[in-house]
């Protein structure tokens, strides 16, 4: 499917740009080479004996082959954008050689270097060419899941990218596979044959699972026109082509294939499928057995998501993850509940509606969930997909990929790769890593420095009594926050997440206030929020020479439709440049926006009734855009602010022209704001 705008009957297009070239980054050829001379050349006066072989190749094809190491390391999607998550945090890379709406694959050897990657017409192997013979398979880029890879079970260089058509072409082509030998082209690998047909129509859906052998893998996809699923079996002797067929759930059909559309996810520890039906606002569960390959219906989600799209499990298979496309939301449910109506009445909005079509939700080798929105300058991320609520730490804006190129698509794996196990190994192998370069970096000292006494151990910092208060402020005149401030009072009923450094604890202050016990060793966020008042936040750190301290957190109340105005907001005389002694207010308006990120606003600006009308209604719009550009500058979203220039039309001052003093002349001269949304 093309990317789609919110209005369901418009669909919205553009030509691929030229695929680039990049920087060679991996060659399997050197292991490949060496595996084949120690196989062909194998003799008894070797220095292995018979049995000695035996054992090595016995232990080399029992690697378990569905226990994924680095395989999902590097993802590209996007227009030319990638995700190197072989560190500490995921990198952002823009050398990609792939522009694609929606569906696209990747693929890594067991260390984590990029081996391939595709769009489902495809192929760009490491060095981000064409790989040889890689055009022409009938995927789509506009499929919502173009394609999967999968390796062949117990081979180094076999591998299958499953493909998919899309609605643009009726789902007509459905499910095909193209093998890469990855020995081929010296080791940057080559398309052997492509296009194997295996069931149409399908879906614009795919997803895989391993096998409860673990060795071997699940590849499932959805008909078009009925309720059945399709499990094709992938084994050591490569694709079995008659697949295991289960009718469950409703039918997928209509006059517009559009409604094919949408994702499909099995849940990692391969028990569950979660299907998306974005026309009809549907979500369906199932159950899988990994062992047979048979769907069995569990239950559907009422229509609380609008377009429906992107969907995933938690790392733990515990949690279900659905976003809407329409809306830009997204939705949890607790799935370790008994009876499905306790699953479904515990829906939590995760994220609350904003003006992004929302894309892939996709689980990463870190455990955390990525997600994606059309246009959107940035990646988002699901901390803590594993647990329920606000305790998972959704952030929107985790990493800023560019001014409006997100697009709708993250790559389609194989979901076991990022189980909790699996999340699990990948700290052990990180640790591990570490460890040996510490000590290699120890034992190249030339000189080892003496080791010193070991000191007595500090006594360990005893709790701090930290009273948090969330306050509000109190202005002369009630409705008027211009008005002179009197004073601050407590805030009943307000909301608070404290964030350490390994959870989220969220309070209710039924008068505002509240006392904690907190380690002075570790450091602290508090963020306070209520029902019609701007978020607000504070970082603390007990200090350990105090028993006891308070923490006080103002939030401002939203007037809608009113404007507040911005004190020492200085320009050039005569100019719409701003000038130094304006930034730190700002940065103010800067944290507020950074706290709401829902929030839309309006910055205006108002001259003196001094000049001409058209000169000032020009000087005013060019002073507020000089507010809005500095804001985009520092990372707000262009669509979340208006720039609006009033001249001397809205007196703050009533006076007449003449007759209006230097002070009333300067209230005049003012910068807002005001919320839209």
């Amino acid at each position: 499917m093309h990317f789609r705008t919110t209005s369901q009957n418009n669909v919205y297009s553009t030509s691929l740009e030229h695929p680039r070239q990049g920087e060679n980054r991996f060659s399997h050829f050197l292991t490949y080479f060496t595996i084949n001379r120690l196989t062909s050349n194998f003799n008894p006066l070797m220095i292995f004996n018979r049995y000695t072989a035996i054992l090595f190749f016995s232990i080399l094809f029992a690697l378990p082959q569905a226990s994924a190491q680095r395989e999902g390391n590097i993802w590209y999607f996007g227009k030319n954008m990638g995700l190197d998550f072989n560190g500490d945090k995921p990198v952002l890379l823009k050398n990609g050689a792939m522009n694609t709406h929606e569906g696209c694959a990747s693929i890594s050897d067991a260390g984590g270097n990029l081996l391939f990657y595709s769009d489902g017409r495809t192929v760009w192997n490491s060095r981000h060419e064409i790989m040889k013979n890689g055009e022409g398979l009938m995927g789509h880029y506009s499929a919502t899941q173009s394609a999967v890879i999968i390796p062949k079970p117990r081979s180094r260089s076999t591998y299958y990218i499953f493909t998919i058509d899309a609605a643009e072409n009726k789902l007509e082509q459905g499910l095909r596979y193209t093998e890469i030998n990855m020995i081929g082209d010296g080791g940057l690998g080559e398309v052997k044959y492509k296009n194997k047909p295996l069931v149409a129509p399908t879906c614009e859906k795919i997803t895989a699972v391993v096998d409860q052998n673990g060795r071997d893998f699940w590849v499932l996809t959805h008909g078009w026109g009925n309720n059945l699923f399709y499990a094709f079996k992938v084994t050591d002797k490569g694709v079995e082509e008659v697949s295991i067929t289960s009718e469950a759930g409703l039918k997928i059909k209509g006059a517009n294939p559009q409604n094919g559309a949408g994702y499909m996810k099995a849940s990692p520890n391969g028990e569950y499928l979660a299907v998306t039906l974005y026309m009809d606002n549907r979500v369906e569960l199932f159950k899988f057995d990994n062992s047979t390959g048979e769907v069995k219906p569990w239950f559907k989600l009422p229509r609380k998501t609008e377009s429906a799209y992107g969907i995933e499990f938690s790392p733990d298979s515990e949690k279900l993850f659905v976003g809407s496309f329409a809306t830009g939301s997204i939705d949890q449910y607790n799935l370790s509940f008994a009876k499905t109506k306790d699953i479904i009445g515990s829906r939590h909005e995760l994220s609350p509606p904003n003006d992004f079509n929302l894309g892939a939700l996709q689980l990463g080798p870190d455990g955390r969930i990525y997600t994606t929105s059309l246009h959107y300058s940035y990646i988002g991320v699901i901390q803590n997909p594993n647990a329920y609520g606000t305790r998972c730490r959704y952030r929107k804006r985790y990493i800023k990929i560019g001014k409006n190129q997100g697009r709708l698509g993250l790559p389609t794996f194989i979901q076991t790769y990022f189980s909790s196990g699996e999340v699990d190994r990948r700290k052990a192998l990180r640790a591990e890593e570490k460890a040996k370069a510490a000590a290699a970096n120890q034992a190249d000292s030339p000189e080892p420095a003496p080791e010193p006494e070991l000191p007595k151990p500090p006594k360990r910092p005893q709790p701090q009594q930290v009273v948090i208060l969330v306050k509000e402020k109190i202005f002369e005149q009630i409705d008027d926050p211009n008005s002179p401030l009197r004073g601050l009072q407590l805030l009943e009923e307000a909301q608070l997440a404290m964030t350490t450094p390994t959870k989220v604890l969220d309070y209710s202050l039924d008068n505002g206030s509240i006392r904690l016990q907190l380690n002075p060793e570790h450091t602290y966020r508090f963020q306070a929020g209520k029902s019609g008042y701007l978020n607000n936040s504070a970082t603390f750190q007990p200090a350990p020479e105090l028993k006891s301290d308070t923490v006080e957190i103002v939030l401002d109340k939203i007037y809608p439709e009113k404007e507040i105005v911005l004190d020492n907001i200085y320009y050039d005389f005569d100019k719409a440049n701003l000038r130094l002694e304006a930034l730190p207010e700002l940065d103010k308006l800067l944290s507020i926006m950074n706290e709401n990120e829902d929030i839309r606003v309006q910055i205006a600006s108002h001259t003196d009734c001094q000049g001409e009308d058209r000169y000032n209604e020009k000087l005013s719009q060019d002073r507020a855009q000089s507010v809005v550009d500095y804001l985009v500058d520092q990372g707000i979203e262009a669509d979340r602010l208006v720039a609006r220039g009033f001249g001397e039309s809205q007196p703050a001052a009533d006076c007449a022209c003449t007759a209006c003093s230097d002070d009333e002349h300067q209230k005049n001269r003012r910068t807002t704001f005001k919320i839209l949304r």
